[in-house]
């Protein structure tokens, strides 16, 4: 289960872009090896946990993972599936919109051969993707639909595109920190300026002076774990990671740039990326290749009484508000 882009290309044709390395490219290459279509159904107009489900990707979902047990673990029912009625595939049941058909192997098409633009679909990265000059072809078989039936769709970039991507690169980064550093993490935010993939938030919390240093070990956890990050930014408990200004502050106040930045270059990242292209540097070998920042905006544990946040008393906000209070009895 899994979000790709879609083009139409003929009445009963459409183009799919598939990232190397992603469960449904492998499935796909397979049929293809052996000669044969790979049948698909494309759904729109779902519940939000299956779209959260899709979502998922290795190594929190490892290869033949099924997404719609996390889509039902969500809302606490099981997704109901439909036989499909042109393809030998299931489809999910009360889908607004349902198109059947068949990845035909051997068979490619240059994605905008109508337009001639050079551009896809605006991608999670803020940019215009690069049409593709060869990519699979579904053959439609079919075509089903609710009465009155709501083409609901998703296209990026925007929070809604970002959010959903960030979800499994979030749960990844927790889950493995916490197996190699129990207590350490305190909460992790794949920020949505980084398409929900290319930028990390790690807060974590310092408990003694052995754990000095742990936080960069927690970084390179999280590169390794989610290859597509490109810059993790490390804070301390007391910042609010969902605030960017907060991070900024952190970033500001907590961090210098001589000895608190480390790069890591010639590691694979993202070929939606397009600062990650030789064009943009020599240094980078490769599409998709890149430079690997990580941003330590921790306190030192030694000087961790210099950096106490102003303190605020609280008040009782009651004697200045009355009605406020009075019409809540």
């Amino acid at each position: 289960v899994t979000i790709h882009r879609l083009c139409v290309q003929e009445r009963d044709e459409l183009s799919m872009f598939l990232a190397a390395g992603r469960h449904i490219e492998v499935f796909r290459k397979k049929a293809e090896d052996a000669g044969k279509p790979l049948p698909v159904t494309i759904n729109m107009g779902l519940d939000p946990a299956i779209y959260i489900g899709a979502c998922f990707e290795a190594p929190t979902t490892p290869f033949g993972y099924n997404e719609l047990g996390v889509a039902g673990a969500l809302r606490q029912q099981p997704v109901e599936l439909v036989q499909g009625v042109a393809v030998k595939e299931k489809a999910i049941a009360r889908a607004e919109i349902i198109i059947e058909g068949e990845l035909l192997p051997g068979v490619r098409v240059r994605e905008d051969q109508h337009t001639n633009t050079g551009h896809a679909m605006p991608e999670f990265p803020g940019y215009c993707g690069e049409a593709n000059p060869s990519l699979p072809v579904i053959k439609v078989k079919a075509v089903t639909m609710r009465n009155h039936a709501i083409l609901q769709t998703l296209v990026g970039p925007g929070e809604e595109h970002t959010t959903l991507a960030g979800l499994p690169t979030e749960a990844s980064i927790r889950n493995a920190v916490e197996e190699a550093i129990p207590g350490f993490l305190q909460n992790v935010y794949a920020h949505t300026a980084g398409g929900g993939k290319f930028l990390g938030i790690l807060q974590v919390k310092k408990r003694q002076p052995s754990d000095e240093g742990r936080q960069g070990q927690a970084a390179l956890i999280a590169l390794a774990t989610y290859s597509e990050l490109k810059n993790i930014i490390l804070v301390d408990e007391d910042v609010d990671i969902f605030d960017s200004d907060d991070i900024l502050w952190a970033m500001t106040t907590r961090m210098q740039g001589d000895v608190s930045i480390t790069n890591i270059p010639g590691i694979r990242g993202h070929q939606l990326d397009p600062s990650q292209s030789p064009d943009y540097s020599t240094s980078i070998r490769g599409n998709g290749i890149s430079c690997k920042t990580i941003f330590d905006c921790t306190v030192p544990w030694a000087l961790k009484d210099r950096f106490e946040r102003a303190p605020f008393m609280e008040v009782d906000p009651r004697p200045w508000a009355p009605e406020l209070f009075a019409a809540k009895k």
